[in-house]
């Protein structure tokens, strides 16, 4: 009799665990932070059909996005998450939509249809509100790009005039979409053709537990187009900047203490624990950031530990050159060597931006001055704004350009430290300036503004209010701005529009390589590259 008891206390727990297990493995796993992607089938991607009204194929289908913390649905006929493959596209024409019929303070809707191929197979899908398209605006004036999410293609209109738009997925685009309001839209120019598209591979983001990998070939650029190459989600949310390399792979550590890296496909190439907010990469693609709350390290490119050190709690690197880390570490900057020892250490306060010079750094301090020093630690000049240093500090040419916190902008003779120019905003200067190759400077305060290298206001947008990601340089003569309501636009030195959008969610930080792909961090973790 004691025996049969025996059994059954033995027996029962294993068979409710391997009942549990069960269940768990049917519900997927799941333990929140978004909708899972589904696995692709093996159907490809070939191109992307904007349309309004009915969908143009009777056997298109449209996908299920999950809620948060919900398995996606799967429909049976249709791929669960297509795989794109990016194919070489004759230069898109111009089509338009109802000329002049739109009004101003309504809203358009267009669908965007993806025509996916498997052998002889071939499959129409409404990616319209997939969490993989990317929808643009090349004109938030005329046409505000539509939210993130459920609302996929709903444009709201804003002003009379002419407005293109484009959706794209994994690299592949659709043609553009030129859109009057109230404005006989052959009386605008047409929108231009983009230039075709590499041939590559891009895989989605995994499901938790796989490996995270995504691949394409991004076109070397310096023009960003606003096609979505790949995304990649890390699980967690970003503590602070992406740090790129020269070759466009690109660092971040995220909020359960994992830096991540992945290369220029997206695909994974590093995930180690580390502390801080932010890494930073060396030009020989060494990688420094906090290994631990107080001790500096550097990772080789090939994810070999090359040394250790204790420098004090820090956010990690502000700034480095070929031969210098610098950080900050509470009131102190300090330098090191890219060999892991301590060049020196200067107090000049909580340093919150810094800028690697020719022959040394300049910083700000919250609130505080502007400090030029030298490599050697010897401060050069100090200077303080009105009403204090606000903002970021760049290094341009021999100038140095900061905020300040009583509105404006000031170019800094590097040599001397005495003001070029200065130029007003009517608020305190929150993002920027940023200095384009072209010698365009762009800055964010009450509205966005432009400025010419002489300190002329070239032009404002009160319509783009600065966000928190700030300012990133792209190309010769452009930048993205991460703006509130959700809003990510490309400008040009002139303020002109390359295009808006709204797909990406709140945006956190942004950062470009130099073969002009845009990185796109947001407040879910998830990167979008864009080309």
């Amino acid at each position: 009799m004691l025996s049969r008891w025996l059994r059954w206390l033995v027996v029962t727990p294993v068979v409710l665990f391997v009942f549990g297990a069960i269940l768990l493995s049917c519900s997927g796993g799941s333990s929140g932070g978004g909708p899972l992607p589904t696995k692709s089938p093996g159907f490809e991607l070939q191109s992307i059909t904007i349309s309004t009204g009915a969908p143009p194929s009777p056997t298109f289908t449209p996908t299920a996005t999950a809620s948060r913390g919900q398995k996606t649905p799967t429909p049976t006929s249709t791929p669960k998450k297509p795989t794109p493959t990016l194919t070489p596209r004759p230069a898109a024409t111009s089509t338009t939509i109802e000329p002049g019929s739109v009004p101003t303070g309504g809203t358009v809707a267009f669908n965007a249809i993806g025509t996916f191929t498997k052998k002889t197979a071939t499959k129409f899908i409404d990616i319209t509100a997939g969490p993989f398209t990317l929808w643009t605006s090349s004109n938030n004036a005329v046409l505000q790009a539509p939210l993130s999410g459920p609302m996929g293609g709903v444009y709201t209109t804003n002003l009379a005039g002419c407005a293109c738009i484009l959706a794209s997925s994994g690299g592949v685009s659709s043609q553009f979409v030129g859109v009057g309001v109230y404005v006989d839209v052959d009386t605008c120019p047409l929108c231009a053709p983009l230039p075709p598209t590499p041939t590559a591979t891009a895989t989605s983001t995994p499901a938790p537990g796989e490996k995270p990998a995504a691949s394409s070939t991004p076109a070397v650029s310096t023009r960003s187009a606003g096609v979505l190459m790949w995304t990649f989600d890390p699980g967690s949310e970003l503590r602070g900047r992406i740090a790129v390399g020269s070759d466009g792979s690109i660092f971040f550590i995220t909020r359960d203490g994992v830096l991540h890296g992945l290369d220029s496909t997206g695909k994974e190439i590093m995930h180690r624990d580390a502390d801080g907010s932010s890494p930073a990469v060396l030009p020989d693609g060494t990688v420094v950031a906090m290994g631990s709350a107080s001790a500096l390290a550097a990772i080789g490119p090939d994810g070999a530990p090359l040394w250790n050190l204790e420098i004090g709690n820090s956010a990690g690197p502000l700034a480095v050159t070929d031969h210098t880390i610098y950080a900050s570490t509470g009131a102190d900057l300090e330098s090191i060597s890219t060999t892991g020892s301590l060049n020196w250490r200067v107090n000049l306060g909580p340093v919150t931006s810094a800028a690697a010079t020719s022959d040394g750094v300049v910083v700000g301090t919250s609130r505080g001055a502007v400090t030029a020093l030298a490599s050697d630690g010897a401060v050069i000049w100090t200077f303080q704004p009105d009403g204090g240093f606000s903002g970021s500090v760049a290094y341009s040419d021999d100038v140095v350009y900061a905020g300040s916190a009583s509105g404006g902008v000031y170019a800094i003779d590097m040599r001397t430290g005495s003001p070029i120019w200065h130029v007003n905003s009517n608020r305190a200067v929150t993002t920027g300036p940023v200095v384009a190759p072209s010698g365009a400077i762009f800055a964010g305060a009450d509205s966005t503004y432009g400025v010419t290298a002489d300190g002329q206001v070239h032009w404002t947008d009160s319509s783009l209010k600065p966000g928190e990601a700030g300012l990133t340089v792209l190309g010769y003569d452009g930048m993205f701005e991460a703006a509130t309501d959700d809003m990510g636009a490309v400008l040009t030195g002139d303020g002109s529009y390359v295009w808006t959008a709204r797909s990406f969610g709140k945006i956190t930080t942004a950062a470009s390589s130099p073969s002009g792909m845009l990185y796109v961090g947001t407040s879910t973790g998830r990167i979008f590259a864009v080309r």
